[in-house]
């Protein structure tokens, strides 16, 4: 007989599809519970999943008023599998009464019931879990608009004004794809006038401005998972990836397979002792891979190559001396 509440559900849903209405000691002992019991099971199939399930007197049991077949995740999730989809489908959330989304918005509501329902039973882990939350970007309003001309190959025109700059610039752009990082939308397109490759965050095109345009235009071609896949970040590179070499203590090295923040492949490691891990990366070096070791401080050193050894080291400095000039603390 069904075990837990998702067998029971589905046990329900099984005998209630075939169209015929069910009394209650059937359903009892289909699925093994008393009737306290499967009338808290029915109520949740309908508050969770808006199952329309009604007692019919006349006809002497429960059925449904409409076509309803339940379905549910079947495949056994870990705790920490259901924390990842819970997390994405918050971040999916965030978008979705946005236009662009709206293919998939029924999707991702399936699994959020399929996730909040796992979510709802009785586990400890439960009142142990917080997620981050992550505010909306300025600027998500225009991904509709800057989708659409990207897909109709439509030139776009806007004003845009970079941070620290008092005075915003006409744009000229012909879209190549929108891409998300930190929480953040970008466009990567192509600008007309200086012809360009460019990366323009949507949080800095000036309010009211974005528009498609019908001037025609052919940009060169452009393969977007080829371009971004040597690199972190969104910006615009002009050199080829490099051999990046890093040390890590064995410990950290340990959450750096656990979690790396760039894919590498197992021949890719040099030293896995307990003193020491060490890996060489394929990477385009740039600014964000300079913020991303940054962030890492004293746990990650980079032996090569030496500009990037130079990069960390003059980051590390400038960061010091925000606080050489500061007072020394007096004790109270």
């Amino acid at each position: 007989m069904p075990a837990s509440q998702s067998q029971r559900f589905q046990a329900i849903n099984e005998q209630l599809r075939r169209g015929a209405a069910v009394p209650t000691a059937v359903l009892m002992q289909y699925c093994g519970v008393a009737e306290r019991t499967l009338k808290e099971d029915i109520a949740r199939m309908r508050e969770r999943y808006a199952a329309p399930i009604h007692y019919d007197r006349r006809r002497g049991g429960y059925c449904y008023t409409q076509p309803f077949d339940l379905k549910t995740v079947e495949i056994e999730l870990t705790d920490q599998d259901v924390a990842a989809l819970k997390n994405a489908v918050a971040t999916l959330n965030q978008f979705r009464d946005l236009a662009v989304f709206s293919d998939f918005r029924g999707t991702v509501e399936k699994i959020e019931q399929a996730v909040r329902f796992r979510f709802s039973q009785p586990t400890q882990s439960q009142a142990h879990i917080i997620f981050e939350a992550v505010p909306a970007g300025r600027g998500n309003e225009l991904l509709d608009t800057v989708l659409a001309a990207c897909l109709g190959k439509q030139v776009i025109e806007f004003q845009y004004q970079k941070y620290g700059e008092s005075e915003s610039r006409s744009r000229t752009v012909f879209p190549h794809l929108l891409k998300e990082h930190r929480n953040r939308w970008y466009i990567i397109g192509y600008e007309l006038d200086p012809p360009q490759l460019r990366v323009f965050g949507l949080d800095r095109v000036v309010t009211g401005t974005l528009k498609r345009s019908e001037l025609p235009f052919e940009p060169p071609p452009f393969d977007a998972e080829a371009y971004f896949r040597p690199a972190l970040g969104v910006a615009v590179y002009d050199h080829p990836a490099e051999e990046v070499v890093l040390s890590f203590s064995h410990r950290e090295g340990l959450r750096f397979q656990a979690q790396p923040f760039y894919p590498f492949r197992k021949e890719d490691i040099l030293m896995d002792t307990p003193e020491e891990f060490r890996v060489r990366l394929s990477i385009i070096i740039n600014q964000e891979l300079v913020f991303e070791l940054a962030r890492l401080g004293d746990s990650v050193r980079v032996l090569s190559p030496p500009a990037l050894i130079d990069s960390l080291r003059q980051f590390h400095g400038r960061a010091g001396q925000q606080y050489e000039a500061l007072p020394p603390d007096k004790p109270s």
